[in-house]
């Protein structure tokens, strides 16, 4: 029998008809295979293997251990640290499945003396969204500590400054002066003190707030805070905190008599010290103060200069930070009068024999300034104005003038003003 030959071209054309025409059949065919894949999903229900990595781990059963007596000891991030799970779902969930829906915990349960544990990690998906096959790390290595309480003093400090015109009434300062800690026998053995540090910058109002408090060693070493089970303790601070004004102390307006003094003396100063004092109490009073009186000192009849005690009074609505008892110095003298002598002639020392002097000034005015006593009794005729030609030739010179008032003595203390300083003086020699 022949066996006809195959048309290349007729083939060509047969699966060409086959691919661009019968579309009826075609779109039964893919729903026919959708439908025989849903099948399969849902009744076969194929499983795959997941890989969680990063998920994070807590302990359980840590408020019975602590019923029990006993803690955790370290560093909880470094106990535990993130595992990798591996979780078989079936196919329909595998995209649910995170970290998120993962629970990886480490049980503290049935622990019943202080040593170091190696511990399983357990985890389970959340929603039955699959079974967990293993666990990256499987175990972790956890140490247990008794668990103790101890009592340790607080002590607190300050740092910054309050700003200008502000005071803080230390003596008032309430603070926590001890604390009870709870952790690890083997850590908190090892703490002896605490500090709470307040910081007074830009504090204007009363402080009564908790801090922070730092824990120390016995070689005044900090010691970190995570140790400590529970609640971290604080420091309950209150310090009163003050509008501050100082003012000067008002001498003059607290002397009685200062009129009355001994026969031709003054009161040249009176102050106090300290000069200035502090106040501090409400802003507004504080503002309507601008000085502080002292009870009255009697002056009457003095004539000598004396140092006295003097009493602050206080006003009403604020409190004196210093002392209320004050010095004061009152310094007392004569009056101080001045005299003037007119046209008193200028007269010339140190003039030699036949020689001549010409004065180009023959007089002076002279005024003299000093205390009461001595100038009220000065009298023209104690009263010199000279000019010394000591040693000079022939000629021409202007000249200094000098004055003598009684003796040296009292022309020292006395001060003494010239119409005129200084005069030409013409000397002929024969």
């Amino acid at each position: 029998m022949k066996i006809p030959k195959l048309d290349r071209r007729a083939i060509q054309s047969g699966l060409k008809n086959f691919f661009t025409k019968n579309t009826a059949i075609k779109v039964i065919a893919l729903v026919f295979a959708v439908l025989l894949w849903g099948y399969v999903l849902t009744d076969q229900k194929p499983v795959r293997t997941k890989v969680i990595p990063e998920v994070t781990t807590s302990f359980e059963g840590e408020a019975e251990l602590i019923a029990q007596g006993f803690c955790v000891r370290g560093d909880r991030n470094e106990i535990l640290q993130n595992v990798s799970v591996t979780v078989r779902a079936q196919i329909t969930n595998y995209a649910y499945i995170s970290a998120n829906t993962i629970n990886a915990t480490v049980s503290l349960r049935n622990i019943s003396e202080a040593r170091e544990y190696d511990l399983p990690v357990q985890a389970t998906v959340n929603s039955s969204l699959g079974t967990v096959q293993s666990i990256t790390p499987a175990t972790v290595k956890v140490e247990i500590d008794q668990l103790v309480t101890k009592t340790i003093p607080v002590t607190t400090s300050f740092s910054g400054e309050l700003p200008d015109g502000y005071w803080a009434d230390m003596d008032s300062l309430t603070a926590t002066s001890r604390l009870d800690i709870t952790g690890p026998k083997t850590d908190i053995s090892g703490i002896t003190h605490a500090e709470c540090v307040v910081d007074l910058a830009d504090r204007t109002s009363t402080i009564y707030s908790t801090f922070d408090v730092t824990f120390y060693d016995k070689n005044n070493e900090v010691v970190s805070s995570d140790i400590i089970v529970g609640t971290l303790p604080s420091s309950t601070v209150r310090l009163p905190i003050y509008p501050m004004k100082n003012v000067p102390v008002d001498v003059e307006g607290s002397l009685v008599g200062s009129d009355n003094l001994a026969a031709n003396h003054e009161i040249i100063n009176a102050v106090s010290t300290p000069a200035t004092v502090r106040l501090v109490g409400d802003q507004a009073t504080l503002d309507a103060i601008d000085s502080i009186q002292l009870e009255p000192i009697a002056v009457n009849g003095m004539n000598t200069t004396t140092t006295v005690d003097g009493k602050l009074i206080v006003p009403d609505g604020v409190r004196l930070l210093d002392d209320e008892n004050v010095s004061v110095l009152l310094e007392v003298r004569e009056m101080i009068i001045s005299k003037t002598f007119e046209q008193l002639e200028i007269q010339v020392y140190g003039k030699q024999g036949r020689t001549e002097v010409t004065l180009g000034t023959a007089s002076a005015d002279l005024t003299v300034e000093g205390r009461y006593s001595l100038v009220s009794m000065l009298m023209r005729s104690e009263v010199k104005v000279m000019v010394d030609v000591t040693g000079l030739t022939s000629g021409t010179y202007t000249l200094p003038l000098a004055v003598l008032v009684r003796d040296e003595a009292a022309t020292v203390e006395l001060t003494t003003t010239l119409s005129v300083a200084e005069v030409t003086v013409t000397i002929v020699q024969p």
